[in-house]
């Protein structure tokens, strides 16, 4: 298991533009290289396990990383190139590539009012077919929602990007080789399980998939994510 501040893995660029002409799309996110990262080696970004991410010490969000073979698992691959910097754009919605469904934009618009800065930012792009076209950063609703309730704290003109990274943690809980009971899909099959299981059991307030109805979010102090992680992947 390990812990990274984003501030200690993650490096952002704040462009002069935003995306689509949206002011707040305007943050480049991108993973430090590893001779950056203190204390780190390749091999603790690497698959395949679970990770939490959280906000301000509480869990938000839960994941899995399998490797870099889509079809299978393997212990290779970085989780931070491939998942946690698209997280972290979508989650505060300001990643530069950050695109939304318009089900979701008409979604805001009926929770939120029309001076809401998430919502006044997205009417006022300059192009819709920008905003809707896929860029490899898709913002879900639940993430979108989420955004917009700490609208304070993400869609500030005035706020300093390294500040807001210091907020969220990554916990990773990974398996180093192959457990001597399972194949390569078996394994796959397993951690995919576990992190489905976990989501319907702790319905974090970013995930899009697997929320039970009408669930509330489980409130998990950043302290008691990694026990949760390691239940699930041992069950």
């Amino acid at each position: 298991m390990a812990t990274f501040n984003a501030t200690d893995i993650l490096n952002i660029q704040q462009l002069p533009n935003g995306r689509a002409g949206v002011w707040f799309l305007n943050w480049r996110i991108e993973a430090k290289p590893i001779n950056q990262i203190v204390g780190a080696t390749h091999e603790d970004f690497a698959g395949a396990g679970l990770y939490g991410i959280c906000f301000d010490d509480h869990l938000i969000y839960i994941g899995s990383f399998l490797g870099n073979k889509p079809k299978s698992v393997n212990f290779s691959g970085d989780v931070v190139t491939s998942r946690w910097w698209t997280h972290i754009g979508a989650i505060t919605v300001r990643g530069h590539r950050v695109h939304i469904a318009r089900a979701s934009l008409r979604a805001l618009q009926e929770s939120f009012p029309s001076n809401h800065p998430l919502i006044g930012g997205f009417l006022g792009a300059q192009s819709f077919e920008i905003l809707h076209k896929g860029n490899g950063n898709l913002s879900p609703l639940r993430r979108l929602n989420f955004a917009a309730m700490h609208s304070h704290d993400f869609l500030n003109r005035n706020v300093i990007p390294s500040h807001v990274l210091s907020r969220f943690e990554f916990v990773y809980v990974r398996y180093k080789k192959l457990p001597s009971t399972l194949n390569a899909q078996a394994l796959k099959v397993h951690i995919e399980s576990a992190e489905i299981k976990l989501i319907k059991e702790l319905a974090p307030p970013c995930n899009s998939t697997h929320i039970p109805k009408g669930k509330e979010p489980v409130v998990v102090n950043l302290s008691d994510v990694e026990g949760h992680l390691r239940r699930a992947l041992d069950e």
